[in-house]
């Protein structure tokens, strides 16, 4: 081999070298910009949900001091007020008190007070019996989890995951059972529910993240950084396995 010619392969050998070094870094340039669009996103994400909790929980504040409170001022002037025609006396006061009921029932499900005073497990299970005594489907729990250093915010994710699978289950699963256990598996809270309804296609993607507020668990199990398996088959039921890291759910100190 001329020297002309080794000269060309080593110009050519230090050229492949140079390029492929520029596209590694164009390739890593790329993937930290994934990267940072990707945190960008869930921060963003996370942030948007804890609007939604926080409007939730003043609007909680607004219907049930503001508004019910004036209903319930409403309802004592009524009955302290002499009226000769007793049946519209009545009527009055029965719309004002079903007023008051409904705007209790619409501020629970904002945020339900009792996450806030009593815990996660207390609410879970409040929620569990009101199903139990207002629908013919039987819902039976095992709650084996202790909650005390999770973040107030995070509870509040785990709370509205489970209403809201629950609550498309009462609407669209046509079961007559469900069964749902929150506990402690290792280093992760494991969360499962499971209905004996009649299923439907997981394959339809569109319908999943879309329809029946699907898209609002998935996002709040994202948050969690929390992992989801949705089982359905037909006729056979739906199931959902949900697992959290612990260390997600843990307060800062304790997650520092």
């Amino acid at each position: 081999m001329d020297t002309q010619t080794t000269t060309n392969y080593t110009i050519l050998l230090a050229s492949l070298i140079f390029l492929t070094i520029l596209l590694a870094m164009f390739m890593f340039a790329l993937f930290r910009q994934y990267r940072f669009r990707l945190k960008e996103y869930e921060w963003q994400l996370a942030r948007e949900v804890e609007l939604i909790d926080a409007e939730r929980k003043r609007m909680h504040i607004d219907l049930h001091d503001e508004i019910g409170a004036g209903l319930a001022s409403i309802s004592i002037l009524v009955q302290q007020q002499s009226i000769q025609d007793d049946t519209i006396h009545k009527k009055v006061l029965k719309q004002v008190q079903n007023m008051r009921m409904k705007i209790r029932e619409i501020a629970y499900n904002f945020i339900p007070p009792s996450l806030d005073s009593l815990g996660l497990k207390t609410t879970l299970i409040e929620l569990l019996e009101e199903i139990n005594s207002s629908h013919k489907i039987k819902v039976s729990c095992t709650l084996d989890f202790d909650e005390q250093n999770f973040l107030p915010q995070k509870a509040i994710h785990i709370y509205r995951i489970i209403k809201e699978i629950l609550t498309n289950t009462l609407k669209h699963a046509a079961c007559s059972s469900v069964q749902c256990t929150v506990r402690v598996q290792q280093k992760n809270l494991v969360l499962f529910i499971g209905d004996n309804g009649i299923g439907f296609n997981t394959q339809n993607k569109d319908w999943m993240l879309k329809g029946a507020g699907l898209s609002h668990i998935y996002s709040r199990v994202k948050l969690l950084h929390a992992s989801i398996n949705l089982s359905s088959d037909h006729h056979k039921g739906t199931s959902y396995e949900i697992i959290i890291p612990l260390d997600s759910l843990l307060n800062q100190q304790e997650h520092g």
